[in-house]
Parts: structure tokens; sequence; C-alpha cells
């Protein structure tokens, strides 16, 4: 028997190593908002070159939640967590050490590889570890310390700014790398990975750490009763994908997967700075100052929201978050389009992307990792998580390495204002399709689509 104390004590070190790949993950999108401004002075290459490095992580990402929902299932979450931390200590060693643009790029690469799993295999885990009562929050933390690694790599790019030292910047990501391997040592398999393994007596022993006794047998037979229903259906994993009564989770799970990246919030936060000193903002210490404000922003609001993701309706946050970015999205691009290049478009431009972080925090930025995880049923879960994400990461990787390009052909304006059209897509989505999902057990959710 576990006493209370321990209990809680294993609960707080499931979210709090596991959620480290949230700093990793948050790391590497942010790192790259500094380095590029100075990168170039000692690696030759062009501004499309610079453009697809920006881009290169998510391209390595979509190739890794390709193969992570079937390994996933194979050798289990933890496993693939701490594969992830070792990947992206190879891809930082990779870009510190390079001598020209293919070495920066291959690191880069692999370090997508490394994050691309930590966005399958770190919610997941969670998902699968925590009580119905906490997912949100459990989930949640993910999000949160996603923020915190891409406020990290604001602040580290800004202290670096003044020698443009760009390796140093990409070194101090060994960090949550290192701490994320060895913390995995912490943490057991998921109950409901052990279940679908037939390991039952593992599953109770890890259900027993941080459950109620008289609630362990009651999950426990809930997750064997589930597992039998699909294993009486039968079929591969890949086929069930596309069986009748998948088909909605699995639409939601894309849909909000893509519209997640289609609004711009990668490419904008890789690149608040850039944009930033293309407007009005011309030193390149003024335009880091903007961005560590926009990071910290995202940072600040994930954290109130993360106190309330399991006190409000999920649709509710979700809708206010999308209304609210997509207002912020025209806005931004009213300014560009009519505001000539001046201080005042950058203190502009600067405020609506500042209102864009807040509502896309509140909303979206929390709830895509909670309502992914929670949608796809348990037979479909892993892999179709890989299958959202992985397109997921191609449109970051498509957006990210055009943008620059693309606004020099359509004007910054122009991208803001398709970012602001899927915006208003995904508001329809969060208001119209999404069930709620708040307070219910995963096969709850589960049987509501079977229902149905």
């Amino acid at each position: 028997m576990y006493s209370e104390k321990r209990k809680k004590l294993f609960a707080m070190s499931v979210l709090i190593f596991a959620a480290v790949g949230g700093v990793l993950y948050g790391y590497d999108l942010g790192i790259i908002a500094g380095a590029m401004l100075f990168i170039r002075n000692d690696i030759d290459m062009s501004v499309d070159e610079l453009s697809i490095l920006v881009g290169a992580v998510f391209g390595g990402g979509a190739i890794a939640t390709l193969i992570t929902g079937p390994l996933a299932d194979i050798f289990g979450r933890r496993k693939m967590i701490m594969l992830s931390a070792l990947i992206f200590i190879a891809g930082v060693l990779l870009v510190y050490y390079a001598t020209d643009f293919a070495e920066v790029l291959w690191g880069r690469v692999i370090q997508g590889l490394g994050v691309g799993i930590i966005t399958i295999a770190v919610p997941l885990y969670l998902a699968e570890s925590v009580p119905g009562k906490l997912r949100g929050v459990g989930v949640s933390v993910f999000q949160l310390l996603l923020t915190a690694g891409i406020l990290f790599a604001a602040l580290v790019g800004l202290y670096f700014t003044p020698t443009g030292d760009w390796r140093g910047m990409f070194l101090t990501a060994l960090i949550p790398g290192i701490v994320m391997f060895f913390g995995c040592f912490a943490l057991s398999d998921s109950p409901r990975y052990l279940v679908m393994k037939g390991q039952y007596d593992k599953a109770r022993e890890v259900l027993a750490r941080f459950r109620p006794a008289n609630e362990v047998d009651l999950v426990l037979n809930r997750m064997k009763d589930a597992r039998e229903r699909h294993l009486s259906k039968g079929s591969a994993v890949v086929e069930s994908l596309f069986q009748k009564r998948f088909i909605k989770p699995l639409f939601i799970g894309v849909g909000i997967a893509m519209l997640n990246q289609l609004i711009g919030t990668n490419a904008i936060l890789q690149l608040s700075a850039y944009l930033l000193k293309s407007t009005g903002l011309q030193s390149n210490l003024v335009a880091m100052v903007g961005g560590t404000m926009i990071t910290g922003l995202n940072f600040l609001v994930t954290l109130i929201a993360m106190f309330v993701v399991d006190r409000l309706p999920r649709k509710l946050l979700y809708s206010v978050g999308t209304g609210g970015l997509t207002i912020a999205l025209i806005c931004a691009g009213l300014t560009l389009k009519f505001l000539p290049h001046s201080p005042l478009q950058g203190h502009l431009l600067l405020t609506s992307i500042l209102f864009f972080i807040a509502f896309y925090a509140m909303g979206p930025g929390m709830l895509v990792w909670v309502v992914l995880s929670e949608v796809m049923p348990t037979r479909i879960r892993s892999t179709g998580m890989a299958f959202a994400l992985c397109l997921n990461s191609f449109i970051s990787f498509g957006f990210a390495a055009i943008f620059i390009k693309l606004s020099s052909m359509m004007g910054d304006a122009g991208i803001f204002f398709i970012c602001a059209f899927f915006g208003l897509l995904y508001f329809l989505m969060t208001s119209f399709v999404i069930p709620e999902t708040q307070g219910k057990s995963l096969e709850e959710i589960e049987n509501n689509f079977e229902v149905k």
C-alpha cells in the first residue's frame, strides 16, 4: 500500500519529469528566433536557406511523428521519451560544431526528429498516466513547459545578443535534453500501455501509486474491458483509423492539428524578432526585447490557463481563444497594410502579436494537446495522434520554409490575412464540431463516439 504522501509525490514526478519534454520542444522552437539574426555572420547562406533552416525542425518532426506512434505501442511511451532526448542532444552538438549550411541543416533536422517524438510520446504518456479529473492539468503541464522553453530560449537569445554568439544559444539546449533523459529513469510505463500489452499486475501496481485503493480495480477493469473490446473487433491499427466509428474523432484530431499551424503560430513565434526588425524597430536588441515580451506573455497566459482548464468548459476556452486570435491577426494585417514603416507600425504590430499570443495561449495553445489526446479512442490513439501531428509538422515545415519568401511576394500583411482566414475556420470547428470532454474518462469519451 502507498501512503497519500507517496501517491502525491509519484503523481508530481510524472508531471514534472515527463513534461520536461515540453521545455525541450519549446526551446528548440524558440532558439532560432534569436540565432537567425546572427548565424549568417559565420555560416554562408541565402535568405531562402535561412528560411528553410527555420522550418527544418518541423521537417524532422514530421518524419518522427510517422514512426513514433507504432514504436510507442511496441516499446512503450517511456522508452520513446528517453530516445527523443538522446536524438535531440546529438542534434544540438551537430549544430554547435557546424562549419557550413549543410551541417547546420542536418543538426536542425535531427533536433526535429527528437522533438517530433516528444510531441507524440509525452502527451500520450501524460494522458494515459494521470486520473481523468487531473488530465487537463496533466497534459497542460506539457504545454506550459513548452512555453517556458520558448521563453527560456528568448532570454538566452537576449543574453547572447550583444555578442551575437548563436552557437552558445544552441548549446544551452543540452540542459533540458539531459534533464529529460535522466528524469525518465524515475518514471514507469503508463498503465494503459501495460494493459494493452496484457501486463495487468504491473498496471495495477502503477495505478496503486497515485489512485485511491478503492478505485484501482475499477479503473483497471475498465481498461481491460476496453482492450478486450478492441481485440474482439480485430483489424490492424492502421485499418482501424478508417473504420466508421473512428472517422469523427480522427477528423477532429487531424483538423485541430492542421489548423493549429495554419494560423501561423510557430512561424510567428520563431520569426517574431525578424518581423519586428523589418518594421520600424531596426535594432537587433529592440527586436529581441519585443520577441521576449511575446514569449513571456505566452508563458504567463498559459500558466493562468492551466489553473482553469479543468474548471471551465473546454469548448468555451477553445472558442474564445480561436475567436480572439482571429481578430488579432486581422489587426496585424491591417497594421502592415496601411501604415508606413515606422516605430508606430512596429509597436502596433507588436501589440497585435501580443493579443494573438494571449488568445492562442488561453485556447488552442493550451487545449490542442488535451483535446487531441482525449478524442482519439484507445485503439487508434497513438497512431491517430501520429497521423495528425505528422500533418501538423509538415504544415509547420512548409509554412516556416516559405514564410520569408512568401512575405516578399505578397507582403507580410497578406500572410496575416491568410492566417486569419484559417483562424475563422478554427473558431467554427471549436464552436460546432469538437465535443465537450471536461471531466469525462477516456473510455466515456470513446463510448460517446461509438454510440453516435
